[in-house]
């Protein structure tokens, strides 16, 4: 079987046994990138996203069955879609109670601007945790309480699952300390694969890792003159390439609209903050298998992988 990405360029394994899974806490994850067989592009950001999306067309058939969650990241998915002419039905999950009524309205005002058709499944939050969460992290391993709804989505469409995962992110080492010049680091993460894991342990295509699918989309983005000014720490306030998340995209699709981060939970007791029984099924995960792992590379590293 075929992973998600064009070429098999970016592998996974767990103490050395590839595309398997995480079973303790002392299991060692590590990803393995190999690209021999990928052409070295040296595309714009547009390009390359337009690109990812062909190649996407090129290695399986349409249509793709997006998940589209309101938020930019995979707003950017369904835009870069359309530019590339590419077939794909759009799916955005309703929680119970509007407890993520203003991302769902921010996917349906997403659809409507483009006139992309899309159906809402309704999706018991609490009933999920209560009664099938357990199952799905069984069998995922999966080491985000909140990203096994994310698993769970990809069970409910019929075609090839495609979300907006692995988008590329920077963090400042620092943090609000800007009295002095600071590194910049940017992940490749156990926790961004973990509905590609799923995926492929139940033997089904996906393309959970959208903006990893092609290697050119984190070479481009990283070109980007915004993008170079945080990384060499030249924009004082600034703590991630978060804020900037639209103002980038916007020098391709100028008609994005603003909108703050929303967390899916806006209409809990505690907007903004996971519900309990999430929390509590984190609490378990941790206790079953940990935190994960997390590699954070700087610049030089990156480009050396790249």
């Amino acid at each position: 079987m075929v992973f998600n990405n064009f070429n098999n360029w970016f592998k996974w394994s767990y103490n050395n046994v590839l595309y398997s899974k995480r079973e303790s806490n002392n299991d060692v994850y590590n990803y393995h990138i190999d690209l021999t067989n990928v052409e070295d592009f040296k595309l714009s950001y547009h390009d390359a996203l337009k690109k990812n999306s062909q190649y996407m067309r090129d290695q399986y058939s349409e249509p793709f069955d997006v998940l589209l969650s309101g938020g930019i990241d995979s707003e950017v998915v369904v835009r870069s879609f359309k530019m590339a002419g590419i077939t794909h039905n759009t799916y955005i999950f309703k929680y119970e109670d509007d407890l993520n009524l203003r991302d769902v309205n921010s996917a349906i005002d997403i659809c409507k601007n483009l006139n992309i058709n899309y159906k809402i499944i309704n999706f018991n939050l609490k009933k999920f945790f209560e009664n099938d969460a357990l199952e799905v992290f069984e069998k995922s391993k999966c080491i985000r309480a909140a990203r096994l709804t994310h698993l769970k989505f990809t069970d409910l469409v019929d075609n090839i699952p495609v979300m907006g995962e692995a988008e590329p992110y920077w963090k400042r080492v620092e943090g609000k300390d800007y009295s002095k010049k600071s590194k910049w680091l940017f992940p490749l993460n156990e926790s961004n694969h973990n509905a590609s894991m799923y995926c492929y342990h139940n033997n089904r295509s996906s393309i959970c890792d959208w903006y990893e699918f092609h290697p050119c989309v984190i070479k481009a983005y990283n070109k980007l003159p915004l993008v170079r000014s945080l990384i060499n720490d030249e924009l004082p306030g600034k703590l991630s390439n978060w804020t900037s998340r639209i103002s980038i995209h916007k020098e391709i699709w100028p008609y994005i609209e603003n909108k703050i981060k929303l967390t899916g939970y806006e209409g809990s007791g505690f907007p903004g903050q996971q519900p309990d029984y999430m929390n509590r099924m984190q609490d378990y995960i941790i206790s079953k298998i940990g935190t994960g792992t997390e590699y954070w590379l700087t610049d030089c590293e990156l480009q050396f992988i790249f």
